[in-house]
């Protein structure tokens, strides 16, 4: 959906009133749009004026739906004090995957009246992340795997980063044998992707960001019931975010902070089932030397992740976020809206919550209650075991589990349900990276 500076007509064009006790304006309430009249010049639609960026986001949203439901093509927004995030809504709203549809139709563009060009610059930069991220998270399993999805980040390389891929040897020769523990079963094998936007200037600060990259889940040997394995291409939904929060980054990196440098890193792999699969009770070396015992081969996003942290840590992070759909009980405690967020670092804790903010997303801190990890140190000859098998406290322990393989600054944030929302893409958390990143 393109945002345009300038419309010479409309087919839906969105007017701000103030209620005046007349039929059209009784009871309308904030966020919602309400069409007043149709005609052959276009469509026109009310709203109350947004009093906040949360009223503007759901006016975004509101009026997209309008405008699919009328067929609209062009649609004008007056102005308000919200126009960015009323414009990023709007533009999120739009989206759909029309890749693998026939006649899918001419995007709609969008025209907000009293919109500042470095608004609309900066609304298009982190537009065009979460476009990326979305299409990623989108597509198919047969089309993208950790090959296709590397190619995918060289991509970014157009954008001035750089863009380095690790294949399965050279993920062994690192030590990383979780990660090529959770590929072996696939033919395509693991890739350990890193993309960094270089500093401006000297370097002070190197911000990691970690991606879950699994193209396909099927639980392994472990393996999920057919309606639990529906929808397990999206389990790179944290892989996506990073990425697409790289190519926002390259997009505006005129207003990246000085000094600081970004990497991302992104674990991918697919988890199946074949001869050289690895089995229940399987134990491997991690990156950083610790040995892990495999009691559940559908817990793999937290070891590709384990050997990823390392692995970012030994490269010089200063400190290191992680995105990853990790844990259906996440799901069952906050629901598909609302982060888990796990922290070591109280100030780190204080950015991301302001950058969520900012990004009009959501996230819940949750403790590192560290009795629990002694349920991954029991009954086991190894080091931990990535699973104890019991649902109670599983976000908490994965979580536990990670930070046993991190050495800097680090929040995890768990966003199982997130990724996707009745069955479209999000590319949430895209936007809150971006805004970590630039506030910083």
């Amino acid at each position: 959906m393109p945002l345009v500076n300038a419309m010479d007509a409309a087919d839906l064009t969105l007017s701000f009133v103030t209620p005046d006790g007349s039929r059209l304006t009784r009871d309308l309430k904030p966020g919602e749009v309400r069409l007043s009249t149709r005609g052959a010049q276009g469509d026109e639609a009310v709203a109350l004026a947004p009093g906040s960026a949360a009223e503007a986001r759901d006016l975004g949203s509101a009026v997209m739906t309008l405008a699919r439901e009328l067929k609209a093509q062009a649609v004008r927004i007056a102005a308000s004090g919200h126009g960015a995030a009323l414009a990023a809504s709007a533009l999120g709203a739009a989206w759909r995957d029309a890749r693998y549809r026939r006649g899918a139709g001419t995007p709609t563009a969008l025209f907000v009246e009293g919109f500042g060009e470095a608004e609309r610059q900066r609304v298009q930069g982190l537009g065009a992340g979460l476009d990326f991220a979305r299409e990623l998270t989108s597509a198919p399993a047969n089309v993208l795997n950790p090959v296709t999805l590397a190619r995918e980040a060289r991509t970014l390389e157009r954008l001035g980063l750089d863009v380095d891929v690790w294949d399965g040897d050279d993920v062994t020769a690192r030590g990383m044998n979780l990660l090529a523990a959770v590929a072996a079963g696939s033919a395509t094998g693991p890739r350990l992707i890193r993309v960094t936007l270089p500093a401006r200037g000297e370097v002070k600060t190197v911000v990691a960001l970690v991606g879950k990259g699994i193209t396909f889940d099927t639980g392994g040997y472990s393996i999920k019931p057919a309606a639990g394995m529906n929808g397990m291409k999206n389990d790179m939904g944290g892989a996506a975010a990073v990425l697409g929060a790289m190519r926002a980054l390259g997009e505006l990196r005129g207003l990246m902070p000085q000094g600081v440098e970004v990497r991302a890193y992104v674990a991918a792999a697919e988890n199946m089932v074949g001869p050289h699969a690895m089995r229940p009770g399987d134990i491997y070396r991690a990156a950083n030397g610790l040995h892990v015992e495999v009691t559940n081969t559908d817990a793999e996003g937290r070891l590709v992740l384990a050997d990823t942290l390392t692995v970012a840590c030994e490269e010089g992070a200063t400190e290191v976020v992680d995105l990853a759909t990790l844990t259906g009980v996440k799901v069952s405690a906050l629901g598909a809206d609302i982060a888990g967020l796990f922290s070591s670092d109280a100030a780190l804790t204080a950015r991301l919550k302001a950058a969520a903010q900012d990004a009009g997303e959501y996230v819940w801190e949750l403790p590192l209650h560290q009795p629990y990890l002694q349920s991954y140190q029991k009954g086991t000859i190894a080091d931990l075991k990535n699973s104890d098998m019991q649902p109670a406290g599983a976000s908490i322990k994965a979580a536990l589990f990670l930070q046993q393989f991190v050495t800097r600054p680090w929040v995890h944030l768990d966003i199982a349900g997130n990724a996707t929302r009745e069955d479209v893409a999000t590319g949430w958390g895209v936007g809150t990276l971006v805004e970590y990143v630039l506030n910083r």
